[in-house]
């Protein structure tokens, strides 16, 4: 059976903050961004910048521009691996990056003059921006794995996070965030809406929309 990626389910907890209550997004993607720089420290236009996700194959070329910066943007979490050539260097391979849902990775890379037939291996960790601009949790793979949860349900899963409860509404058990109102909830699978339409529900979230095994679930 084909295993199902879950992204992260971002719940719209900033819904719930006072005057912003419709205008926050849902973040469900990451941002890998970096400086490409010779071996003195000049900054390297012009180079190609290959982005490519380890897990699924999914790649991002991009090229740096007259300040040799490059920002890939609404990345899929995952395992990432970063390619850089330009003409006069060798190829330079950044392994290493792991990419979690709003979070962004700083590269910093120093391309050696070299033939191109030549590739320099990074295998350091790069940079985490600790800033966050969004309220956010999120639960990795080997958490997901290694949790005992009664159930192995993704909504006892999600009461692991701060202010996350299950509550009784008037259709059943609800998730609430900070004790908002369920209808005030969104859920999201892999960017795309997963709201329960069923039973004639209030509008809004107040559970997803089938059960979901922990074992389809990445973060």
């Amino acid at each position: 059976m084909k295993r199902m990626w879950v992204g992260v389910f971002v719940l719209a907890m900033a819904l719930a903050m006072a005057g912003s209550t419709w205008g926050q997004a849902q973040i469900t993607t990451g941002v890998i961004q970096g400086t490409v720089l010779d071996a003195t420290g000049a900054v390297v236009p012009g180079a190609t910048v290959e982005v490519k996700n380890l897990d699924t194959n999914f790649t991002r070329t991009l090229t740096t521009n007259e300040d040799g910066r490059f920002v890939a943007l609404q990345l899929p979490s995952g395992r990432y691996e970063a390619t850089i050539t330009k003409s006069g260097f060798a190829k330079l391979v950044q392994q290493n990056i792991s990419l979690t849902v709003g979070q962004s990775v700083t590269l910093t890379v120093n391309m050696k003059v070299a033939p191109a037939t030549e590739t320099v291996t990074v295998t350091a960790t790069p940079t985490v921006d600790t800033i966050k601009t969004e309220m956010s949790s999120t639960l990795n793979d080997l958490t997901v794995t290694n949790t005992p949860i009664l159930g192995r349900k993704v909504e006892d899963l999600l009461t692991l996070t701060p202010g996350v409860g299950i509550v009784q509404g008037p259709d059943g058990d609800e998730i609430t965030f900070s004790g908002q109102r369920g209808i005030f909830n969104n859920f999201s699978v892999d960017g795309g809406d997963f709201m329960n339409g069923f039973f004639g529900e209030q509008a809004g979230g107040q559970r997803v929309a089938i059960d979901i095994t922990l074992e389809a679930v990445k973060e």
